[in-house]
This record gives structure tokens, sequence and C-alpha cells, in this order.
């Protein structure tokens, strides 16, 4: 069988890119009697080249930040690719797709932020997502979501049965080991000498950063305490500024905006951090709170459905709403070393229950079903 993955829609390393990594290597790894037929474009393909004699990479020559160009190749030109190629199925890692080509299709939906959250500044960004949205879910073959929260989310909003959606959850990212030269050294290079709490992701409104940096302003002026807040990810202005926010607050040398971060540096923030502070609004998984886990970093984390069924025990849960409360949060979870202890043991506890090689069998049990 020749199985098709549509990796067009990427040209960044971020949690769709990283799902993506971790599900390639698992299917070389698990099937080497089926085909993959992964079509990439060019900036992408060294991050998600694999060497495994089943898969078969074609480097299309559209770059998928040229949106339109990359919308109109994706809808009418390569159906034809997929029909060259004698595509069986195409798995599709997230709403992006040839919503007519007549094969067998496979998409992952792993939220439903666009609609829960007016983000965009661009009304055509808007309708692209909106008809491919509704789209995809009517011609797909199978829909994947990655949590029960966001099935659920799915068939409220969207009103499909709720036996077209599948969850299987995403697994626990590896990140780069490193010691303790290296973590040194990239503290030292962000000029981090005290304790500090981090925050991986990135800037969209519902992620809730201006939230958290009201907390922290909170937290560091109630206790007269010298800690830093570190926001790791890549600076991106469209929804906020970051900056501008800060310094009305008088916290610029308190928050540090770190900028596009790699992940051996990501490992290195894990390893010194007093918590992973993950307060959004909304969402459908949460890579970053299994990243922490399997590093031993307590959390405080969003009360919010999805993040009780991701994080279970290994986090202490608070309102988002309410900067104050936040605080009270940081406040507990750095000075009470038995909960940080109890945290981090259950933390430990709840990644087992989240394999990348049980979601790429899952997923190569659908594939080979079809």
């Amino acid at each position: 069988m020749k199985i098709g993955v549509n990796l067009l829609p990427y040209n960044e390393i971020g949690g769709i890119a990283i799902y993506i990594q971790h599900l390639l290597e698992n299917f070389g790894n698990l099937d080497k009697k089926n085909s993959f037929i992964i079509f990439t474009g060019r900036k992408m393909l060294p991050i998600f080249k694999f060497d495994y004699a089943n898969f078969h990479y074609i480097e299309t020559p559209i770059d998928s930040y040229r949106k339109i160009k990359r919308v109109f190749y994706e809808q009418f030109i390569f159906p034809f690719l997929l029909k060259k190629y004698k595509i069986d199925v195409l798995f599709n890692p997230s709403v992006s797709g040839p919503i007519f080509w007549p094969g067998k299709k496979i998409v992952v939906i792993h939220d439903c932020a666009y609609d829960r959250f007016k983000e965009f500044d661009s009304f055509k960004t808007k309708v692209y997502f909106k008809l491919m949205f509704c789209a995809i879910t009517k011609f797909s073959s199978k829909i994947i979501t990655v949590s029960n929260f966001s099935r659920k989310e799915l068939s409220d909003l969207y009103k499909i049965n709720p036996k077209k959606i599948e969850v299987i959850y995403e697994g626990v990212p590896v990140l780069p080991k490193v010691n303790n030269d290296f973590v040194r050294e990239t503290l030292n290079k962000f000029g981090i000498d005290q304790p500090y709490f981090l925050y991986v992701g990135n800037w969209r409104p519902r992620k809730n950063i201006i939230g958290l940096i009201e907390a922290f302003g909170i937290f560091i002026k109630n206790n007269n305490l010298n800690y830093l807040l570190v926001i790791g990810g890549k600076k991106d202005r469209r929804f906020l500024n970051l900056e501008k926010y800060i310094n009305e607050n008088r916290l610029g040398e308190k928050v540090i905006l770190t900028d596009f971060l790699t992940r051996k540096e990501i490992s290195a923030f894990y390893k010194k951090a007093e918590a992973l502070t993950f307060p959004s609004f909304y969402e459908g998984f949460g890579l970053p709170i299994l990243e922490a886990q399997s590093l031993g970093v307590p959390i405080l984390a969003s009360n919010i459905p999805s993040m009780f069924e991701i994080a279970g025990e290994g986090a202490i849960f608070i309102n988002p709403n309410s900067s104050l409360i936040f605080s009270k949060g940081m406040k507990e979870i750095s000075f009470n070393e038995k909960l940080r202890k109890d945290l981090i043991k259950k933390g430990f506890k709840n990644i087992k229950r989240f394999s990348w090689e049980k979601t790429a069998e899952n997923l190569l049990k659908l594939f080979c079903d079809f």
C-alpha cells in the first residue's frame, strides 16, 4: 500500500512539526512493508528527512509561507501528483489537504481554536480556515483528534458524527539531552542568574501571556522576590506587543523574551525552571506539559478540560482568568517543597500514559483498514 503524507503546509518548527517528526520516526520503525510517499517543501525537507528504505520524499516547488500559491498548488496541482504516485490513502497531519481529491483521506484536527478565538487579522486567512474546516470534515474518510476535549468540540461545533472521529493521543516529545555546561551557557546567553518561571509556546492571545505576565508582576511585588519570567518562543507581534506591555508595567528586567529557541536550548531551560507555567484559555492538547513532566519540572496550568485530561495529577490547576489567583499558585509551587516533589513524582507517572509508538501503531492500523 502507498501512504501519502501531506507536509506542504509547514515552514517552521512548532507543535505540529514536532508531532510529525515523532510520527515519521515511529512509522519507519514499525512499518517495513508499506511505502510512504512524503510530500514536502524544500525548506522543511531536512527537518522531516528519515533514511528508511520505504520512505520516498517528493520535494515540491511551493514554499508554504506563500499561502495563496500553496493553497492553489494543494487544491489543483497536488491531486495530480497523488494520482501519479498511485496513493492509496492520504494522511494530513493538520487541517489542510486537497478537498476534492477522490481518494481516501485521514486528517488530524488538533483543536477548534480557529472557531473559538478570532485571532487572524487577515480576512482571506479567516475565510480559508473556515472553508477548509467545513470541507475537510465533510470529505475526509476519518478524522483524528488528540484529546477527548477536542473530540467533543468537533462534534459540537461541526455536528460531526462522533463515530467518524477517533481520539489518538500524542506522545511525550523527546528533547535532546544536555549537560550542565550547556545549561549554564544557555542561561548565561540570556543573562539569567536568578530563579525563573518558564513559558514555552507562541504569542497568540489564547495563550494568555498577558495574564501570565500580570500574575508574575503581582507575585514578585507581593513577595519582594528576585525571580524572573522566561517567555520561550518565537516573537510574533501580529497579535501582541509584549515588549510594550512589559515596559509599561516596569518589568523590563524581570521578563525575558527569548525569541526562537533550539530544541537543545528549550531542554536547558526546562532543567533549571522553578515551574512550567501554562496559563492558556484554550488548548487541544499541550505538548510542553509532557515535556516538562518528562524532565521533572512542576507545572502550573489552567483549570480547563484539556489540561486536566493531559496533565493528570502532575500539575496545579488555576483559574486563568484571575491573575491574582495565578500569582498565588506561583507562590505555592515555589515554596512548598513537599508539593513540588509530589507534582514531579506524579508527572513521571502521568507520562507513562503517552507513547509515540502507540500513536503511530493506532494510525497505521487506520491506514491499513482502508
